[in-house]
C-alpha cells in the first residue's frame, strides 16, 4: 500500500498500536494472538504432566515392600519395649537384694551378740520378729507396673500373693525377632509359714511378718478355711510356749493358753525364717543353732536368686541391643528403598520440567522469528522510497529493537 495514503503521524500511531491501520496489517498481526494461544496450550499441557509427576513423587513413599518393612519395624519396637519392661521388673527386684542381705547379716550379728551375752533372748526375739516384717516390706517393694496391650499390671518376682501356697509370678520376655520368649520364674524372698493341725486339719497362721509397726506383736490365728473362716481361736505369739519343733519333718507341738497342746506340721515359705517363738525365743543353743542355720540358708537363697536375676537381666539387655540393630537396619533399608523410589519419581519430574523449559525456549525462538518477519513486513510497507529512516523504523529503534532489512 502506498505511503501517501497515510500521514506521518498516522504511520507512527499505527506502529505503536501494532500497525492496525489497514486490513492487511490486521491480518498479519493476528499471528501474535495465535502465538499467545499456542504458548498457553503448551503451558497447560506441560503443567498437567508436571502435576502428575508431583503426585507420583508424593505417593512414592508408600510401597508394598516399604509398608511390610515398617510393619516389621513396629513389631520389633513393640518387642523391644516389652524387653525393657522386663528389665525394669528385674531391676526393681534387684534393688532390694542389698537390703535383704543387710537384714540377714544384722540378725546374724544379733545372734552373735546374744551368744556373747551382750543382749538378752527377749531383746533378740523382738528384734528378730521386727526384721521379718521389714524383710516382707522389701519383698513387697519389688513390684513394678508393666503394660500389656491397653492394661497395666503389677509384676513382682520376689513376693507371693498366696499365704497358703507361697506361689510366685512368672515373667515372659521377648528373646528374639522370631517370637521366642525368655521365661523368668519368680522366687519368694519374703518370709512366712503356716501350721496344719494334725487332728482337725485346721490352718494356723501368724501375722508377725505383716505387723503394722515395729511395736506391734504378732498373733497366731486358727482357720478352718484360710482366710475366710477363722475358728475364733487366736493368741499373741508372745503367749505361746514351744514344746518341740523338728526341722527335718516340720513337726511341731506348742501350748496355747486356755486351749492346751496343739500338734501339727510347719510349712515354710520364702526365706524360711520363722517367728522367734518357734526358736524358743533363743533360750537354748539348739534353737540358736537352728536359727543360725536358717539364716545361712536364707542368705544362700538370696545370693543364688540375685545371680540368676543378674544373668537374666544381662541376657535381656543383650536382646535390647539386638532389637536396636534390627530396628536400625530396617530404618536404613526403608530409607534406601524410599530414596530409590523417590529418585526415580524425582527424575521423572525433573525430566518433565526440563522438557517443558526446552519447549518454552523452542517456542520463544519460533515466536521471535515470527515476530521479526511480521515487523519486517510492516517496515517494508512504510519505507518505500525513504530507506530505513522512516517513522516506523525510528519508532522501533527508539523502543530498543533492532531489525535488519534487505531492500
Amino acid at each position: 500500500m502506498p505511503l501517501e495514503a497515510f500521514s506521518p503521524s498516522a504511520t507512527l500511531v499505527g506502529t505503536l498500536t501494532g500497525g492496525v491501520t489497514s486490513i492487511d496489517r490486521t491480518l498479519i498481526n493476528q499471528s501474535g494472538r495465535a502465538q499467545t494461544l499456542a504458548a498457553r496450550s503448551v503451558q497447560k499441557l506441560f503443567a498437567s504432566r508436571i502435576d502428575a509427576a508431583l503426585i507420583d513423587l508424593g505417593r512414592s513413599n508408600s510401597t508394598a515392600i516399604s509398608e511390610q518393612l515398617l510393619r516389621d519395624q513396629s513389631h520389633l519396637i513393640s518387642r523391644k519395649e516389652r524387653v525393657n519392661q522386663a528389665v525394669g521388673v528385674l531391676n526393681q527386684a534387684l534393688d532390694q537384694f542389698d537390703y535383704l542381705k543387710n537384714h540377714i547379716e544384722y540378725l546374724e550379728e544379733q545372734i552373735a551378740a546374744h551368744e556373747a551375752g551382750d543382749i538378752t533372748g527377749a531383746e533378740l526375739s523382738a528384734d528378730w520378729d521386727n526384721k521379718l516384717r521389714k524383710i516382707n516390706q522389701l519383698a513387697s517393694a519389688a513390684s513394678e507396673s508393666i503394660k500389656d496391650g491397653s492394661s497395666y499390671y503389677q509384676k513382682n518376682l520376689i513376693e507371693t500373693r498366696s499365704r497358703s501356697s507361697f506361689s510366685t509370678q512368672t515373667l515372659f520376655a521377648p528373646y528374639n525377632s522370631a517370637g521366642d520368649t525368655l521365661q523368668i520364674d519368680g522366687v519368694y524372698l519374703g518370709t512366712d509359714y503356716y501350721i496344719t493341725e494334725d487332728t482337725s486339719g485346721d490352718f494356723w497362721n501368724s501375722d508377725t511378718g505383716y505387723a503394722e509397726s515395729e511395736d506391734a506383736v504378732g498373733t497366731l490365728t486358727e482357720y478352718t478355711s484360710y482366710p475366710d473362716t477363722p475358728t475364733g481361736l487366736s493368741d499373741s505369739v508372745t503367749d505361746l510356749t514351744l514344746n518341740f519343733y523338728t526341722v527335718s519333718t516340720g513337726a511341731i507341738s506348742f501350748e496355747l493358753p486356755g486351749t492346751g497342746t496343739i500338734t501339727g506340721t510347719v510349712t515354710e515359705g520364702g526365706l524360711g525364717l520363722l517367728d522367734a517363738w518357734i526358736y524358743s525365743d533363743f533360750d537354748n543353743q539348739t534353737s540358736i543353732d537352728q536359727a543360725k542355720s536358717d539364716l545361712e540358708a536364707a542368705e544362700g537363697l538370696i545370693l543364688t536368686t540375685e545371680a540368676e536375676f543378674l544373668h537374666d537381666r544381662a541376657t535381656l539387655q543383650s536382646r535390647v541391643s539386638v532389637f536396636d540393630s534390627l530396628i536400625t537396619g530396617i530404618n536404613s533399608e526403608v530409607a534406601n528403598l524410599v530414596e530409590d523410589i523417590q529418585d526415580e519419581a524425582r527424575a521423572d519430574l525433573l525430566a518433565t520440567q526440563l522438557e517443558f523449559i526446552l519447549a518454552q525456549f523452542d517456542f520463544a525462538l519460533l515466536a521471535a522469528r515470527g515476530n521479526s518477519l511480521v515487523q519486517s513486513i510492516l517496515i517494508s510497507q512504510d519505507e518505500e522510497d525513504f530507506g530505513t529512516n522512516t517513522n516506523a523504523g525510528r519508532v522501533l529503534i527508539s523502543v530498543g529493537q533492532t531489525v535488519n532489512i534487505t531492500a
